[in-house]
C-alpha cells in the first residue's frame, strides 16, 4: 500500500501546480510558463539526484526522447488552454488524460476491467462533463 502514499502525495502536489500554474498563467505566456516552471524542475530535479546519485542512462533514456515530446506539446497546449480559459473547465478536462493508460493497461497488458473499474470509468467522464459546465 505503499503506492497509495506517493499516489496521494501526487495529487495534492499536482493540485498546487494546477491552482499555481493557473496564477501564472495570467503573468507570463505560454512559452516563459513552460520554460521557468521545467527549469526550476529540472535544476531542483538535478540538485536531488547529486545526493541520491540514482540517474541511469541506458536504452531506455533515448526512448524517453519521444516521450518528451510529446509531453512538451502537451505541456504547452495546457498552459495555452490555462490562460484562456477557467482552470474550473481546464482542468478537469485534460485530467481525463487518465483514460488512455487506463484503456491501455485494459488492451494491451491485459489489466482487468472489473465493473468497478468501467464505473470509475463512467465517473470520471461524467465529473468532467458536470465540472466544465
Amino acid at each position: 500500500m505503499d503506492y497509495l502514499k506517493y499516489a496521494f502525495i501526487a495529487l495534492v502536489g499536482w493540485g498546487f501546480w494546477a491552482i499555481g500554474s493557473k496564477l501564472l498563467s495570467q503573468r507570463l505566456n505560454t512559452e516563459s510558463l513552460t520554460f521557468w516552471i521545467s527549469f526550476w524542475s529540472l535544476f531542483l530535479l538535478a540538485i536531488f539526484l547529486c545526493f541520491k546519485k540514482t540517474l541511469q542512462f541506458n536504452a531506455g533514456s533515448l526512448y524517453a526522447i519521444p516521450v518528451g515530446i510529446v509531453s512538451l506539446v502537451a505541456v504547452l497546449a495546457f498552459y495555452q488552454a490555462l490562460k484562456c480559459g477557467p482552470a474550473s473547465v481546464v482542468i478537469p478536462l485534460t485530467n481525463l488524460y487518465i483514460l488512455f493508460p487506463v484503456l491501455f493497461g485494459f488492451l494491451f497488458l491485459k489489466e482487468a476491467a472489473t465493473p468497478s473499474r468501467i464505473m470509475g470509468i463512467i465517473f470520471a467522464i461524467l465529473a468532467a462533463i458536470f465540472l466544465s459546465r
